[in-house]
């Protein structure tokens, strides 16, 4: 029964990867190496999943030389996550070329402990299946290639998505730095696949390590199974989804902090112009906002600008324009009758979750209790002048 859950899982899986595969086919929205590198890691994917099914369903006893195709293009998955992201955050196109062919290195190893393992017969291999019939020489061989090429595929992929989480991370600093609201610039959806990628995978490995022992447990191979699927379908949405990022520096290396190029005076000066810029007209609330913007408004220019948030008020840009936010949105959530979400729309955010994300972080507590603290505040203050009128009265 567990194996039927599984199957329909990867079967699932195997349908989300074919249809947004042929939807990358037909995009010419989306520039050409992001959609390259989008449809490389469905084809991992679906190698992934394909080999799985091949076994649950009992498949490769009609094919049995399907059998560990997949590990070798499974091996290229790690990378292919890499260069999508990193094309995805690059503002320019980039050829593959120099390092990049380190990336190579992974499959070429696997396709190599694979040898033997390719050589048997259907007959021997079928046998592998039933202890009672198995070579305990064409055994051993079997164990080797799925030991290797785990190890490998765990090592690569386990470098390649590092270095693909970095490469986020530092985006997002850059994002933060150019524009007052980031959530559909930030690849925070990719990041948070990644994580669950990097979760399935190690599960995959455990559960691989328990096959290789004798070992299968139900529950947990279902679980993996249907979670893979979740985490598959997620990734094919949101990367067909994905809007074209702003053109900018990002993708490339961070330069180094400089020293101060602005007196200490003019610094100061130049944050009190950056703050009454924005209070002049509620800039603060342009959901648009953007380093560029401010610069056009102030005439100020962008180096200077960020040199005086880093300098003098030790913020980036993001958090310059999100603390004043923060600050009207206390006021409305004392003062008026507005929901939260009307208050963080009010302000300038996009959504709810970001606005809570924000207010927490610069006051210290939700907008909700917030509201709740200030009200309560606002009734004991009300409640003194009439302490004091009655016993002026007695």
């Amino acid at each position: 029964m567990s194996d039927t859950f599984s199957t329909i899982a990867y079967a699932v899986a195997s349908g989300s990867i074919g249809f947004a595969f042929a939807m990358a086919m037909a995009n010419r929205g989306q520039r050409g190496d992001r959609v390259l590198y989008f449809r490389v890691v469905l084809i991992a994917l679906l190698a992934h999943v394909l080999g799985q099914l091949l076994v649950l369903s009992g498949a490769y006893r009609i094919a049995p030389h399907l059998v560990g195709a997949d590990l070798s293009v499974k091996a290229a998955l790690g990378p292919a996550v890499f260069f999508y992201t990193r094309a995805l955050i690059s503002s320019e196109k980039r050829s593959f070329g120099g390092l990049d062919w380190i990336a190579l290195l992974g499959p070429l190893l696997v396709i190599l402990i694979s040898l033997p393992f390719a050589t048997l017969s259907a007959e021997e291999k079928l046998a592998l299946a039933d202890p009672a019939t198995r070579n305990p020489a064409h055994y051993r061989i079997a164990l080797f290639t799925c030991t290797g090429s785990l190890v490998i595929f765990l090592a690569t992929t386990a470098v390649y998505l590092a270095a693909a989480l970095h490469l986020q991370m530092r985006h997002r600093r850059q994002m933060m730095e150019q524009f007052a609201n980031i959530e559909r610039k930030s690849l925070d959806w990719l990041r948070n696949i990644l994580f669950v990628f990097a979760g399935a995978w190690l599960f995959f490995a455990v559960k691989q390590a328990f096959w290789l022992s004798g070992v299968s447990i139900p529950a947990f191979n279902v679980t993996l199974a249907f979670s893979e699927s979740l985490a598959i379908a997620a990734f094919a949405f949101l990367g067909l989804h994905q809007p074209a990022l702003p053109l900018g520096r990002t993708g490339k290396a961070e330069e180094p902090a400089r020293r101060p190029i602005l007196s200490e005076e003019r610094l100061s000066k130049t944050a009190g112009k950056l703050r009454a810029a924005l209070n002049k007209d509620s800039l603060y609330a342009d959901k648009g906002l953007s380093l560029r913007k401010l610069s056009d408004v102030t005439g100020i220019t962008k180096n200077h600008i960020s040199e005086t948030l880093s300098q003098q008020l030790g913020v980036n840009f993001f958090d310059f324009v999100n603390s004043r936010r923060a600050e009207e949105a206390k006021r409305l959530l004392a003062e008026t009758e507005l929901t939260i979400l009307e208050v963080g729309l009010e302000v300038g955010f996009n959504s709810r979750s970001t606005f809570n994300a924000a207010f927490k972080k610069h006051v210290g507590s939700p907008p909700s209790a917030y509201r709740e603290s200030a009200r309560n505040a606002g009734l004991h203050a009300a409640a003194k002048p009439e302490k004091s009128a009655l016993r002026a009265s007695e």
